[in-house]
Formats: C-alpha cells, sequence, structure tokens
C-alpha cells in the first residue's frame, strides 16, 4: 500500500468519526430534552391533579365518584388523576410535535 492510499483511508476514518460524534452529541441532546420534558410534565401534574380532585370531591355528584372509584379501585383520587394527568399531557405533547413535524416537511415540499 503507498502512502496516499493509506492517507485516504485514514482521512476517510475521520470523517466517519466527525459524524459518529454528531449522531452522538444529537442522542444526547434529544435525551436531556426529553428528560426535561419529563421533569416538566411531573411538576405540572401535580397542581392541576389536586385542583381536578378537589372539584371532583367538592362538585362531583355521587354517580361520578362512583364511576371514579370503579376505575380507580383502592388508589387514591389524587394518584390516579395524577397520572391521567401526566399521561394526558405527555401525549398531547407527542401529538403536538407530530403535527409539527408534518407541517415542517409540508413546507420544505
Amino acid at each position: 500500500m503507498s502512502s496516499s492510499v493509506i492517507a485516504a483511508d485514514e482521512k476517510k476514518l475521520k470523517a466517519e468519526e466527525g459524524k459518529l460524534k454528531k449522531v452522538f452529541s444529537m442522542i444526547k441532546k434529544m435525551f436531556s430534552k426529553e428528560l426535561l420534558w419529563l421533569l416538566f410534565i411531573v411538576l405540572i401534574s401535580i397542581p392541576i391533579a389536586l385542583i381536578i380532585s378537589y372539584v371532583m370531591h367538592q362538585y362531583g355528584s355521587k354517580e361520578v365518584l362512583d364511576v371514579f372509584e370503579a376505575l380507580a379501585g383502592d388508589q387514591p383520587t389524587f394518584m390516579v388523576v395524577y397520572i391521567m394527568c401526566a399521561v394526558g399531557i405527555y401525549f398531547s405533547r407527542i401529538v403536538a410535535n407530530a403535527i409539527k413535524v408534518q407541517l415542517k416537511n409540508t413546507k420544505k415540499e
């Protein structure tokens, strides 16, 4: 092998290494962004769940409370409402991002 072939191979390897580093940095950025969203959802769901559970117990009819009790089982009302809020917020975020991506792709075409 000549030195020019070796130099070309080294240049290709360095280019691939740069691409790999970019991919890893994008993955790290994506995970950190997702972690911050999860933290935000966990924190914002607390007051929403407290308000909903308070309103349910203060102003909810007996039928509504019975249905909710059948759904919740032995779990406290707050925990069930909290989980429902967190899942709902996360799902709506995913749908909003999907719509945003679709609109961005439409604008490019």
